[in-house]
């Protein structure tokens, strides 16, 4: 009889034990990338990589509205062995992220953010906040600045930054993009740390750019390899994986960024207890020092850190930057391609603002301008897929059943293309947001508004829903409105000699955001006499400015 516990058969059963470890791997993997058992409709799967090849790595949105066509208002991917929904439905956006946002809160877990960038205790960056105590704490704390009443108590600020950048293009040679995106990064600075950019050291703002586009690109799918899908990748050593370096150095400079933010927030602090009437506007680090230095703080009450406070800020920023810089650039782009919206827009400001730069207080009356941003926002959305959502626990929906881990996308870019919705969403139309709030086909009626409003429909969902949606809209919708309506007010936006590419084909970027790839244009001034009004008005808001921030 043959003994197959011998001592020569050893060798062969360790090898038969690996190759049935080995087949058993393999067949559980293939099995985790097909599509689940009532799960929502999608292309077909590709044994062992799921959607993965069928997905775009540039532009995927538009491959999502071709394939909601086919599939519907539901549809999953499969990511290898991970679940994607992609929800082309605002009704059902409102009642996953919204109504159930308990569960559908969580962001999913980037290897690359949080094992190689922000992976210490303190490291809460916005990029790796999961929806629990500390994320709730953290998102009421921009209220002090983002709510209607920090958005008033900033606004003279946020105007004299709006009137600086037009005092800078009554010079022709101002360069365009390296105006806009200082005034842009100036905001979110004042807001925090109560300093503006020029307070800061030479170079900071090609430094932050730099970094930003730096932390981006490698986002981007194909800069790193696909270590969520792939675990067993994180194991290449760093000498082969060039990302892991980059990882590395951003760390640094993310963490040295993190760390100026809370000194320069407490540098102002430090001013205001040494005289509290220099300083009429405190920003909101200095504001959270002060509340957590006070002997009337709970003594039990969880208090940020230095750490935490500068990557509470350095979130603010960042986000601020990315989304407003990319609208504004397509707004201008818009009334560079489409005159007859810029001369409807430049009357509506003559009319309310006569022969003077329109002040902050006219904001809530420029409709027919706030009405372009809606329709910019609309029609080029920033983030055409939205941030992504994690389910928390498993759950169901009608007939479908989604595990734990699941992650969620709202198609920004389908949602806003809805033609039962939408009269000719592929055009460029400000007068829809005119006629409508929300920009639809039906009418304007009380009855119908209150239907809308009711129901949890967004007007836009450029900024996300439910409880991650993004807290700053207003803050980028009024830095925007003051901006534009000073500068139509006193320029002409003419397109350069190559023209404006407003495809989204061939005119905007691949990146995460999505943005005018050559967003020039040319300003020429409308008169004399406002260049005139234009210095006059720049130098009275230089001095509140001066006054407010000591």
């Amino acid at each position: 009889m043959l003994n197959i516990l011998s001592p020569a058969h050893g060798p062969y059963l360790v090898l038969a034990g690996l190759l049935l470890f080995t087949l058993f791997s393999v067949a559980q993997w293939v099995v985790s990338t097909l599509r689940p058992r009532y799960f929502p409709p999608g292309p077909p799967v590709i044994p062992g990589l799921g959607n993965l090849l069928q997905i775009p790595t540039q532009k995927p949105y538009l491959k999502f509205h071709t394939w909601a066509k086919q599939y519907g208002d539901l549809m999953s991917l499969k990511t290898g062995a991970g679940n994607l929904v992609v929800i082309n439905n605002p009704k059902i956006v409102h009642e996953l992220f919204v109504k159930r946002g308990a569960i559908y809160s969580n962001r999913p877990v980037s290897h690359v953010n949080t094992k190689h960038i922000w992976y210490g205790p303190e490291d809460k960056a916005a990029a790796i906040l999961q929806y629990d105590e500390y994320y709730r704490r953290w998102r009421k704390s921009f209220q002090y600045i983002l709510s209607a009443a920090g958005i008033r108590r900033i606004l003279p600020l946020l105007e004299a930054e709006a009137s600086k950048l037009c005092y800078k293009f009554l010079d022709d040679e101002a360069p365009y993009k390296e105006s806009v995106r200082n005034w842009v990064l100036g905001l979110p600075l004042i807001a925090t740390s109560g300093r503006r950019l020029e307070d800061m050291p030479p170079g900071y703002a090609n430094d932050f750019f730099q970094t930003q586009g730096d932390f981006l690109k490698l986002l981007v799918p194909g800069a790193a390899p696909p270590v969520d899908v792939f675990p067993i990748l994180t194991y290449v050593p760093e000498f082969l994986a060039k990302w892991k370096s980059e990882a590395r150095r951003l760390r640094g400079v993310f963490s040295e960024d993190a760390w100026r933010f809370v000194t320069d927030g407490r540098k102002q602090y430090a001013q205001i207890q040494d005289d509290p009437n220099s300083v009429r506007f405190e920003g909101l680090i200095a504001k959270i020092l002060r509340e957590q230095s006070s002997p009337e703080t709970t003594k039990g009450d969880r208090h940020f850190t230095d750490l935490e406070l500068g990557y509470l800020a350095q979130a603010f920023v960042g986000a601020t930057v990315d989304t407003t810089t990319a609208a504004f650039e397509s707004l201008m782009c818009c009334f560079a391609a489409f005159p007859h919206v810029l001369k409807k827009a430049q009357e509506e400001v003559d009319r309310l603002a006569g022969d003077k730069p329109p002040m902050g207080e006219l904001v809530g009356d420029l409709v027919y301008l706030k009405a372009c941003i809606s329709e910019v926002l609309r029609w080029r959305p920033v983030a055409a897929s939205a941030l992504p959502h994690t389910l928390a626990t498993d759950d169901h929906f009608g007939d479908y059943v989604f595990p734990k881990g699941t992650t969620f996308i709202a198609n920004v870019w389908t949602i806003h293309r809805n033609e039962n919705e939408y009269e000719r969403p592929e055009e460029f139309d400000p007068e829809r947001f005119v006629k409508n709030p929300y920009g639809f086909r039906t009418d304007n009626s009380p009855a119908s508004q209150e239907k809308l409003d009711s129901s949890g429909r967004r007007a836009l969902y450029t900024f996300g829903s439910g409880r991650r949606q993004c807290p700053g809209e207003q803050f980028a919708f009024t830095s925007i409105t003051l901006a534009a309506s000073k500068l139509i007010w006193a320029f002409d936006v003419l397109p350069p000699l190559e023209g404006v590419d407003l495809s989204i084909e061939t005119g905007y970027g691949d990146g995460l955001l999505s943005r005018p790839k050559d967003p020039k244009v040319v300003f020429k001034l409308r008169s004399e006499t406002r260049r005139g009004a234009l210095a006059q008005d720049s130098a009275r808001l230089e001095a509140i400015a001066t006054e407010m921030l000591g």
